[in-house]
């Protein structure tokens, strides 16, 4: 607790990128789950958080470049370990799975039973699992900036399939104001923890560690 409040007292300030389409965990203006749970912890340790909202992309590379100290909602992967710093404790976990155009008789079990040349929709440099990476090459992939995007790929069959987060496909559809059955739920792809990816340009080994004594402190007071 002492060594907290020394780290808390010379850190005072911590500058994160949130990304601005990816609701519930995070909307349009930047709000929602993950900032919630982020802002939280922090405040618990007597700390500030500034909050810049830019698209997924720019925020890891804000975070890549040391422009901010860390960027969310990113996974643990290759991909992302090589790049930057992780926390012990995740922001939470998101499931995400298959989704299919209405009418489509597609129902693949595993990421491995798709076949090669499967158009697929996901959201511009979102991890989706490391077996998804492995695999990626094979898929004729059709990146998009907003789940929005996603949806009217479906919608209106221009791709055979996407891979959604499961709580973020159910909130674009009810804000498109459309019946869950515009597009066809399929079997899990993967599940993620969710995470602040931190800088490796500077040192940012405090602010990684009162993130994860806010995020202790935060779950033994909803417990």
């Amino acid at each position: 607790m002492f060594l907290n409040a020394l780290q808390a007292n010379e850190v005072k300030t911590v500058k994160l990128a949130v990304e601005n389409s990816w609701p519930p965990y995070a909307d349009k203006s930047g709000n929602g789950i993950s900032k919630e749970i982020v802002q939280k912890a922090y405040n618990a340790v007597g700390i500030n958080v500034n909050f810049v909202v830019v698209p997924y992309a720019r925020a890891l590379k804000m975070a890549e470049h040391g422009i901010v100290d860390g960027a969310f909602n990113v996974t643990k992967q290759e991909s992302t370990i090589a790049k930057f710093d992780f926390h012990s404790t995740p922001l939470l976990k998101a499931t995400a799975s298959f989704y299919y155009p209405q009418n489509s008789t597609l129902d693949f079990l595993d990421i491995q039973d798709v076949p090669p040349h499967t158009s697929i929709a996901l959201i511009i440099d979102y991890e989706y699992g490391e077996q998804y990476e492995a695999l990626k090459h094979k898929y004729n992939e059709v990146r998009v900036s907003t789940q929005h995007q996603i949806i009217e790929l479906l919608k209106t069959g221009r791709i055979d399939m996407a891979i959604m987060f499961d709580e973020v496909a159910k909130f674009t559809l009810a804000e498109l104001d459309l019946p869950m059955n515009t597009v066809r739920k399929g079997h899990i792809n993967h599940v993620s923890d969710i995470y602040v990816a931190f800088t490796q340009k500077r040192d940012v080994s405090e602010k990684i560690s009162l993130l994860d004594s806010g995020l202790q402190k935060t779950s033994q007071q909803e417990q």
